[in-house]
């Protein structure tokens, strides 16, 4: 498989390095995409096997590079190049703005990792995409991920279905500048 840089990347902030999906980060996306608090509060994705991991990496991040210049990216920790999140912006056609979206092992949840990785996306998105506004989607009860958004200057809108039989999402977003 091979892959169509995206544009901006790679990036870094005072913590962390954020670059295109590889793949040789199918086991950590195996592993991340299988985590409880992952089928709970993003959904069941059905990577199961290494092979299905190339496929998502293939679809969430190479077919959007490609189509787009952006799609979702691999997340290190600077100083040691561990893998410990996805964060990247996806377009879906049922949402006005490109979907801004985020998704970090559990054993680094409350440290920071997700609003600082999601506001150099934001950083992105304006200056090398020039987006004029961003979505994101949320499960219900997933106040972890509303409150990152929220400190993203993020509004929360009406509810909304991505198809008709899947269950409520809140909704939100916000114009850039």
């Amino acid at each position: 498989m091979a892959y169509c840089q995206p544009r901006g990347l790679p990036t870094e902030t005072a913590r962390l390095h954020i670059r295109a999906m590889q793949s040789d980060d199918a086991a950590f996306i195996l592993d991340l995409l299988n985590e409880p608090d992952f089928l709970a509060n993003i959904g069941d994705k059905k990577v199961r096997t290494m092979e299905d991991a190339l496929g998502y990496i293939q679809s969430a991040g190479w077919d959007n590079y490609e189509r787009f210049g952006f799609g979702m990216n691999t997340v290190e920790l600077a100083d040691t190049s561990l893998r410990i999140g996805i964060c990247g912006l996806l377009k879906r056609d049922i949402l006005p703005y490109p979907d801004i979206g985020f998704a970090f092992l559990g054993s680094f949840h409350g440290q920071g990792y997700a609003t600082e990785s999601a506001e150099q996306m934001l950083t992105i998105a304006t200056s090398v995409h020039g987006l004029r506004g961003i979505s994101a989607i949320t499960s219900l009860h997933n106040d972890a991920s509303v409150g990152v958004l929220r400190k993203l200057g993020m509004m929360e809108g009406e509810r909304l279905h991505l198809q008709p039989d899947h269950p409520a999402l809140r909704y939100f977003e916000r114009y850039l500048t």
